[in-house]
């Protein structure tokens, strides 16, 4: 039997049901957005995760950790530093007792998590404005902030990070201009205020938008209930912290520019060497491109005829925060701290996504765009690296330092207080309570603290002397043991015997380093320096590599130095350089 021959219609048709077949399959552009911001987050995300690794806690959140942990209306309700945070509190009141301080990665993730949930947040409220590719290049310029890392790489910030992601909700849920909309912006707005002070502006802007974009009082609703219960917790808990206001008065439009002009330059990439608390110092690039903003959004302006009201909410949003924070902060952080900066760029990258809704971009421009974006993005990712490394080693020497305290816990008074690295003020009896509830300390052990820096090694070392309150005590008549341990030994000889090393200084010559000194290690039971016919300064350490000034042998004097036991196995170390010489003697 033949086959039956097709026709031309039929083979036509095969190509056209693979064309449909293929053109079903194909992902929307709107998919292929999607797709791209989901590699760069989740890329993003795990390189953020990686710079924030061998973290601890650091500064504020140990005011959390040791006096926030009781179950009073106060330990949620008392402002931080004229904050309300009772959202970021219950967080981390639900980490303590979850995670505890040993399992840090959890917090890590937190942060990280909310800052990736405003850049999707920057993405859907620029994709309708401007586009899915604009609106890409938007969410990347939030994405690689690397001056704001502060906000980004620190756990304690994701307070602020609900505050801006629940004010950008509120303005997105305004936008559907319906009952579900505008009950959706008065809890995101009451979600702002209880999470940080950045609320404040942010109700602020919703005011303006409100008022502007709808006109009847009686919308007014959405705002009634987040501001409401806002003025009762003021009234209740907040204390006024305006005294220096007269004074930094005047210092605040200068401030409410450098806000703005660091914020820009940061966004553009140029903000230059990066620490975790933000830009080392303020960019030289800052000025320039806040003038040339200010004239692209005149010329703007002035070809819509006309102010929008979602421009004049955001205009509100960035001038309010600016201005506050001059007020409320001026006197104790500059513009350029990292968590300023992450509210200053957000809400500029929103009021540029603004002034450019409805513009023709040609694909000429959107390259440019998507060239210089790049280029920030590369920037971005560089002050990452610095802001996780400085990240790293600060929260080293926060473990360094309550390592030195759990190797001499029994030596610790309640009431002694940590205070070696800035703004980590942890006092003993509240420190070693915490650890006993949450069951375990991020302290580094004796271990951990000989492989850190030797800067943070010589932190743990003054700690230590201080716990064990070392000093030089007048001699006493003690027996003798053996000779101690002789380390090294500069510009001299050294002869033992009856218990004792004596050391002769070589002649002086002239023009040549003057290193007389000579190294042992501590006796157990300690040793008696004696020098002759000069002065002996000593010196000790133990983890690190250079030795801390101790104190002074007089001439023809003679000192004891005892260190008791602890829990550590590491020995102490002692320099002695005498002018003279020198004589030391084990103590038996």
């Amino acid at each position: 039997m033949s086959a039956t021959p097709h026709t031309t219609a039929d083979r036509i048709e095969m190509p056209r049901a693979l064309a449909r077949l293929l053109e079903w399959a194909r992902p929307r552009r709107s998919a292929l957005a999607w797709i791209a911001l989901g590699v760069m987050l989740v890329a993003t995300g795990a390189f953020l995760f990686h710079e924030s690794r061998g973290a601890t806690l650091w500064r504020d959140e140990w005011d959390w950790a040791l006096h926030r942990r009781g179950n009073d209306l106060g330990a949620f309700l008392r402002p931080h530093f004229g904050h309300f945070s009772l959202v970021p509190i219950a967080i981390y009141r639900v980490l303590f007792a979850t995670a505890g301080l040993t399992h840090f990665a959890v917090y890590r993730v937190m942060v990280i998590a909310a800052h990736l949930a405003c850049v999707t947040l920057v993405y859907v409220y620029a994709r309708p404005r401007v586009g899915r590719f604009l609106g890409l290049l938007a969410a990347a310029l939030l994405l690689f902030l690397g001056a704001a890392s502060q906000n980004i790489l620190w756990p304690f910030q994701v307070g602020w990070l609900i505050s801006l992601g629940a004010g950008v909700g509120a303005l997105l849920a305004l936008d559907r201009r319906d009952r579900a909309g505008d009950v959706a912006a008065s809890l995101l707005l009451a979600l702002s205020l209880a999470s940080s002070g950045v609320g404040i502006p942010v109700a602020l802007g919703v005011i303006v938008d409100v008022l502007g974009r709808r006109g009847r009082l009686r919308d007014l609703w959405i705002l009634a209930a987040p501001l409401i219960l806002y003025g009762i917790w003021w009234l209740a808990y907040q204390t006024s912290q305006t005294s220096h206001w007269r004074h930094d008065l005047w210092l605040t439009p200068g401030y409410v520019a450098g806000g703005l002009a660091n914020s820009i330059s940061s966004l553009s990439g140029l903000a230059g060497a990066t620490s975790i608390a933000g830009p080392l110092q303020p960019t030289q690039w800052g000025t320039p491109l806040l003038v040339t903003g200010l004239l692209a959004a005149g010329w703007r302006l002035f070809k819509l005829r006309t102010v929008p009201v979602r421009v004049l909410t955001l205009v509100t949003i960035l001038l309010a925060f600016w201005v506050v924070t001059g007020l409320g902060r001026g006197f104790f952080a500059g513009p350029t701290a990292g968590r300023y900066i992450y509210v200053g760029a957000l809400f500029v990258l929103l009021l540029a996504v603004e002034l450019a809704r409805g513009a023709v971009v040609g694909w000429q421009a959107s390259l440019i765009v998507a060239v210089l974006v790049a280029g920030a993005a590369v920037s971005g990712l560089n002050a990452y690296r610095q802001a996780g490394a400085d990240y790293r080693s600060q929260t080293q020497l926060v473990k360094a330092e309550l390592g030195a305290m759990e190797i001499a816990r029994p030596l610790v008074k309640p009431s002694y207080v940590s205070r070696g690295s800035l703004f980590n003020e942890i006092t003993a009896g509240p420190y070693f309570a915490t650890v006993k509830a949450l069951g375990g300390t991020p302290a580094a052990s004796p271990v951990e603290i000989a492989t850190y820096p030797e800067l943070i090694r010589m932190a743990a070392d003054i700690q230590l002397a201080t716990i064990h309150q070392v000093r030089l005590e007048p001699s006493t008549a003690a027996a003798l043991g053996a000779p101690p341990k002789v380390e090294s030994v500069a510009g001299g000889t050294v002869s033992s015997g009856g218990g004792c090393v004596r050391y002769v200084p070589a002649a002086f010559t002239p023009g040549a380093p003057a290193a007389h000194d000579l190294s042992i290690v501590l006796p157990a039971s300690g040793v008696r320096i004696k020098s002759q016919g000069g002065v002996a300064t000593v010196g000790l350490r133990r983890f690190a590599d250079e030795f801390q000034p101790l104190g002074r042998v007089a001439a023809d004097t003679a000192a004891n130095l005892r260190i008791g036991p602890d829990k550590a196995g590491q020995p102490w170390h002692v320099q002695v350089a005498p002018t003279a010489r020198a004589v030391v003697c084990s103590i038996g």
